[in-house]
């Protein structure tokens, strides 16, 4: 039997929940709502990737401006302009690209992990990544292509989308093209506090935990605790 190469995600107590890593070239869809630490996951799996694994990486945004971005991660001990000095990453501020069309967009993305010999891709979200383009298409065929490319590439991609909105599900992503699917929550415990837990809805390929785990929120990020929440 062939076994896939697996890739640590650099996201500290997921990798034991799904066979040690990802598989090279899933491509992640990572559902959450506002405050569920989405954009501190996404930057983990670019900063530690980059850092530590010789994986360079690109982090496009449109939820957060890339000076917010910087700064905010900074709190967590992640010096992204640190890492884009030493071409280990690219940050690209999607906000600029709205209207361009979506074809010129991924031009963008597959020109800025050429440049850096990219490894790793995080587009949060998805959801503004889409909307932005002011074209009508089928999304379901543009999701497809966007797919394969990468795939073929062996690009290991995270892309953010809200729990709530609509358009995800119309693309088909979660049905039909995203390797896994991965889900931030939101809730409030008997004593009334709000926490945050984390579920591996999907991961293609792989025998991955089926249970909610709790979140911890430290210095360094996140951490998915091994205890289930």
């Amino acid at each position: 039997m062939i076994t896939e190469e697996r890739v640590p995600t650099g996201i500290p107590g997921l990798d034991p929940l799904i066979e040690g890593g990802l598989q090279r070239g899933d491509f992640v869809l990572l559902l959450g709502g506002m405050g569920t630490g989405k954009t501190i996951f996404s930057s983990q799996f670019v900063y530690n990737a980059a850092l530590n694994l010789n994986e360079p990486a690109v982090f496009a945004t449109f939820e957060e401006d890339i000076k917010s971005l910087k700064r905010n991660m900074l709190n967590f001990g992640m010096d992204l302009s640190m890492l884009e000095s030493k071409k280990r990453a690219k940050l690209i501020d999607l906000d600029v690209l709205e209207g361009r069309g979506l074809s010129s967009n991924i031009q963008v993305l597959l020109e800025a992990l050429d440049e850096i010999k990219g490894r790793r891709l995080v587009v949060d979200s998805l959801t503004a990544f889409l909307a932005g383009t002011g074209e009508k298409f089928d999304y379901t065929f543009m999701m497809h292509l966007i797919y394969k490319t990468l795939k073929r590439e062996g690009i290991t991609t995270l892309m953010t989308a809200s729990r709530q909105i609509s358009k995800v599900q119309e693309t088909g992503v979660e049905e039909f093209v995203a390797d896994g699917i991965f889900q931030l929550e939101s809730y409030v415990t008997d004593q009334m506090e709000m926490k945050t837990r984390f579920l591996v809805k999907k991961l293609r390929g792989t025998e991955h935990d089926r249970k909610y785990h709790s979140l911890a929120f430290t210095p360094n990020g996140l951490t998915i605790l091994a205890f289930s929440g």
